[in-house]
């Protein structure tokens, strides 16, 4: 306990506390001590009071315990007869560990010294009761801590009062803050400050010391993070003292800029807040969890339906826009790919909704539902939302339902609104149901609504076990079609034109209930092609004009996910006597995938087919190598050109490498954009590995330029002998799609071959994707940025930085080849976007303490300019952090201005309004450099590092990469060379007349605090 009394250790005044029950003593401050003769604490804690300062043997007869309550003090006068003078005496009372303890404090009142004390040293026990008093003040720990701040900024004139608590082991958080009359509040921009700016407050509050800087220009050379962090805030002094639990530092209490005279009782005075704060604290983390419990979801982080129950009434709005979300198929695939699969598709589901819908509460309503709730959001701005996230969800490939309703009629009932919303959604799956979807042969089903049930006579033996025994009929369809992956099945009534289908074909086509009107004309819809639709109808058509009782037909279909499938489509139309009118239609839907020799697509066979080939090398003693491959970045290809264009590229791939390889190779398609290569036996003895890794790589690489696809890595490889160990072919397959992910990560490798260690890198790249998930889904934990700083070509010196993304996993930075894909794929490369631009106009702000001209640039992809909530939000941290757009420098590349204009065009619109500068990034790599120089206006050129090794080549090449930058200056447009990494290419760059050099010649990518470092030695050399 002894840090709790510090404060009261070297006052004028005399205090001590004593345990109310036992009288024993427990603390005596110095002025005691030595009025009493003892030296050491030792002497005596735990002796009785009244013994020690009264001289008695028992009990005080005017002793105050009785009388005493926490948080107030009793005032009386008491002449001692041990020190044999008068005090005004003040007693307290507060708790401990579960024990009460008696506090007072003494004034000689006869002393001079209190005649020649300051006020606000005479004052001082005033001063810890009232601040006491706040704290006790409040019934929550938050209204305690808000009037505890209050106190200490206004008594001692301080511009603000605050505590930081530490996240993790890298970052502490502005988490309360109190602001004097016209001074801006800090707390937003204060909410991710690196522990390492503070470092070296540490030691201290480790042993209960409290951190002043009297003049902040002290600590600029030599603290120059804190510098940085502290000068915006327009801070000159300041005092910070520690908040601990258990002897861990977990935070710390401080004010900004007070009044000088009073620093010094400022200084003790934190260290005693401090230990009433930490039992505040753990109060409120108490009352937080139990609230995070019973109002959020833990999957999620949404808000769950007892908060949405919550606020259900008359709410005090002028208007309110509900939207609810439904997402489709979660039962089937919790069923056929486990609860982790669907697990991860609500959390998906739920992440695209978060970052694109803004300024609103989420609320996970039910297991497959989110309610949307918009409290003042004007109509159209509320329309615009609801269409924003509807094209995200078909970027995204994610099924949801949307219904969505919008109110300014008083009064405002949420439960209403809500209610009115799951019907709408409803309503817009069932709009449909609502048609007529009559078939050619068949009569309006309003018109048979009243027609008696068909007789059916007894055909055979089925029949005639109906007509003598109990049939269940749902039952016996339920017992077909249950645990059914690979059949769906249906059967209806023509006249009625209504059908009953299976569970698995609801779920997996996006029906929404079992009962289908009108399925055909619903079905048909889902067929994949014109082509394969008119085949339907003719053969539907067919069978209704020639009087068939048979349906057979293969075709593609489009499942809820928007994947294409072949199937098998059969069924048995029922008749009248007459043959006159349809009554009865049944069948069932089976995959034929597993059937079909040729993929359709490429023209290459299915991997089936690869399974005998295998299985009958094997039989004749050969052995074989297989390799499997995937063709890269087709996803940005489908979203930016089309699926077609995308399966235009795998065609050319297949009939290139039929053309070239097939008398080497027997090429087979895998799933999704996968293929596999299984080499003659006679060829893999005859060539290596390398060889023909290569081959491969360069026929598909010309496919990807001629169709004019700029990727830096096309394609990626993973290699198995076979036989191997006792592997089936299906083993073998499944193993070469898990070489060819990790091959993907692995871009410095020519190929990946099944080893163990291969194997490790399986396992733990799954391991390594849930963390990442998580990471992001908890405030980007464990990511950071660091700065490649950009140099004057003049001089050498640092005048900006590019940002560049870093995440550590297990303790290692992972490459950010590795782990951008992951974002990318699972929907949260918006999220990191975002906040790599918040660390980018935080960091440059900050900087600007040193150097007002020092600027940041950040990448931007082409999945960012799809974010449609990207472009408020920066504005929003521009305003934030009182930044100048001028600061920031948006980096494109070739791909982004090529690839989505549209988008790309109101990007930059909306940049130069906010002042920012674009850079063209990669300059040189692409086909049509040139005419972007015209096309858009940006201010930088940044030349490919490949630029840089060519101009050392030739003189030719010089001249080339002059006129390149003759060019750029002559259109306005300043010119970094990239990539540069020793002395003789500098020295060459610099005759170029380029503006600007990034490379590792000059600096690596250096961490932040370094940074700082690096800018204030500049500034110093200047000054």
């Amino acid at each position: 306990m002894d840090n709790i009394w510090e404060f009261f250790e070297d006052l004028d005044e005399m205090v001590y506390v004593s345990d109310v029950q036992t009288y024993e003593l427990v603390f005596m401050n110095r002025h005691l001590r030595n009025a009493l003769g003892y030296t050491s604490h030792s002497d005596y804690v735990g002796q009785p009071c009244y013994a020690v300062l009264q001289g008695r043997s028992s009990p005080c007869d005017f002793c105050t315990n009785q009388n005493l309550e926490v948080g107030k003090f009793l005032s009386w006068t008491h002449k001692n007869p041990v020190l044999g003078k008068r005090f005004l005496v003040k007693d307290g009372s507060f708790f401990h560990n579960g024990r009460q303890y008696r506090m007072e404090i003494a004034i000689d009142v006869d002393a001079d010294v209190v005649c020649r004390t300051p006020y606000y040293y005479a004052r001082s026990e005033t001063i810890l009761n009232e601040c006491l008093q706040q704290i006790f003040s409040s019934a929550t720990p938050e209204g305690s801590i808000h009037n505890m701040l209050s106190y200490l900024g206004t008594t001692f004139s301080c511009d603000r009062a605050y505590i930081f608590e530490q996240q993790d082991e890298f970052v502490v958080k502005n988490t309360y803050e109190w602001c004097a009359e016209n001074v801006s509040p800090q707390k937003a921009v204060l909410q991710s400050v690196p522990l390492s700016a503070i470092d070296w407050w540490m030691p201290p509050f480790e042993r209960n010391e409290v951190i002043v800087i009297d003049q902040l220009e002290e600590i600029r050379a030599k603290h120059p993070e804190a510098y940085a962090i502290l000068k915006p805030q327009d801070i000159t002094s300041l005092a910070a003292g520690p908040i601990k639990v258990d002897g861990q530092v977990i935070g710390f209490l401080g004010v900004d800029n007070p009044n000088e005279q009073m620093m010094s009782l400022v200084t003790p005075l934190l260290n005693v807040i401090g230990y009433f704060t930490t039992s505040l604290l753990k109060r409120r983390d108490l009352l937080r969890r139990l609230h995070e419990l019973s109002y959020y979801d833990q999957m999620t982080g949404a808000l769950n339906r007892n908060a949405l129950v919550e606020r259900y009434g008359t709410l005090n709005a002028q208007s309110i826009g509900v939207l609810n979300c439904d997402i489709t198929g979660l039962k089937r695939i919790n069923d056929a790919q486990g609860h982790e699969a669907g697990d991860r598709l609500i959390c998906r589901c739920y992440n695209l909704i978060r970052d694109t819908l803004r300024d609103c509460m989420i609320f996970r309503s039910g297991g497959d539902e989110f309610t949307v709730v918009y409290s003042n959001c004007p109509e159209d701005v509320f329309h615009d939302h609801v269409s924003a996230l509807q094209n995200q969800l078909r970027n995204h490939q994610l099924s949801l339902s949307v219904g969505y309703v919008w109110s300014d009629q008083q009064p405002l009932m949420l439960e209403k609104l809500v209610s009115q919303a799951g019907q709408a959604m409803y309503q817009n799956k069932r709009a449909y149901y609502d048609k007529n979807h009559a078939l050619p042969g068949a009569k309006h089903r309003d018109q048979l609504s009243d027609l008696p049930t068909p007789a059916f006579r007894s055909d055979g033996p089925f029949q005639d076990f109906l007509n003598i025994a109990y049939c269940d009929t749902e039952a016996l369809f339920q017992s077909i079609a249950q645990d059914n992956a690979s059949s769906y099945f249906y059967f209806g009534d023509m006249q009625r034109d209504i059908f009953y289908i299976s569970d698995n074909m609801r779920d997996d086509f996006g029906f929404q209930d079992n009962v289908v009107p009108g399925l055909l004309k619903l079905w048909a819809k889902r067929i994949s092609t014109p082509e394969f639709q008119d085949l339907f109808w003719q053969d539907i058509s067919g069978m209704l004009r020639e009087k068939r009782t048979l349906h057979d037909l293969s075709y593609r279909v489009r499942d809820i996910h928007g994947n294409n499938q072949w199937i098998r489509c059969y069924g048995m139309l029922k008749w009248d006597q007459e043959k006159t009118t349809p009554l009865f239609f049944s069948g069932r839907v089976t995959h034929q995938d597993v059937s079909f020799v040729i993929d359709p697509i490429s023209n290459l066979p299915r991997e089936h087919t690869a399974y005998r080939h295998l299985a009958e090398q094997t039989t004749n003693g050969e052995k074989s190598l297989v390799i499997g491959f995937s063709l890269n970045g087709i996803t940005e290809v489908n979203s930016t050109k089309g699926r077609s264009y995308g399966d235009r590229l795998l065609k050319k791939v297949a009939d290139s490498l039929m053309e070239n390889l097939s008398w080497k190779m027997y090429f087979y398609r895998l799933e999704g954009m996968r293929c596999m290569a299984i080499v003659h036996p006679i060829v893999f003895q005859s060539e290596t590995k390398e060889s023909l890794v290569e081959q491969l790589r360069s026929i598909i690489r010309d496919c990807y330029e001629s169709m004019g696809i700029s990727i830096q890595n096309t394609c990626s490889f993973g290699l198995m002998e076979y036989p191997c160990h006792d592997f089936t072919p299906e083993d073998l397959v499944d193993n070469l799609i898990s070489l060819i992910r990790v091959a993907r990560q692995e871009v410095k490798d020519q190929y990946v071959e099944y080893s163990a260690q291969s194997i490790q890198q399986i396992k733990q790249m799954s391991n390594m994707a849930l963390a990442l998930c998580q990471d992001v889904t908890h405030g980007m934990q464990h990511f950071r940025i660091v700065i490649q700083p950009v140099v004057a070509a003049g001089d050498g010196t640092a005048i900006g930085g590019e940002v560049l993304l870093r995440w550590t996993f297990e303790g290692r930075d992972v490459s950010p080849g590795i782990f951008i894909p992951i974002l990318e794929k699972e929907n949260m490369i918006h999220l990191a976007g975002r906040w790599v631009f918040e660390q980018a106009a935080c960091t440059c702000a900050r900087l600007h303490a040193y150097d007002p001209s020092f600027y940041l640039t950040f990448n931007v992809s082409l999945l960012q300019l799809s974010d449609s909530g990207f472009l408020p939000f920066m504005r929003e941290v521009l305003e934030k952090y009182q930044l100048a757009g001028s600061s920031l420098v948006a980096e494109l590349t070739e791909s982004c201005l090529d690839e989505q204009p549209k988008k790309l065009e109101e990007f930059v619109a909306e940049c130069q309004k906010m002042g920012l500068y674009i850079a063209l990034d990669d300059f040189g790599s692409g086909y049509s450099s040139l005419r972007m120089l015209l096309q858009y206006p940006s201010s930088i050129i940044k030349l490919d590092k490949s630029l840089v090794q060519e101009v050392t080549e030739s003189d030719e090449k010089m001249n080339f990469i002059r006129s390149i930058v003759y060019a750029c200056h002559q259109f306005g447009k300043a010119v970094c060379m990239e990539g540069v990494e020793d002395a003789d290419q500098n020295s060459i760059i610099l005759d170029t007349g380029c503006d600007m050099i990034q490379g590792y010649y000059y600096y690596r990518p250096m961490e932040v605090h370094d940074v700082y470092q690096l800018v204030s030695e500049n500034q110093q050399r200047i000054e």
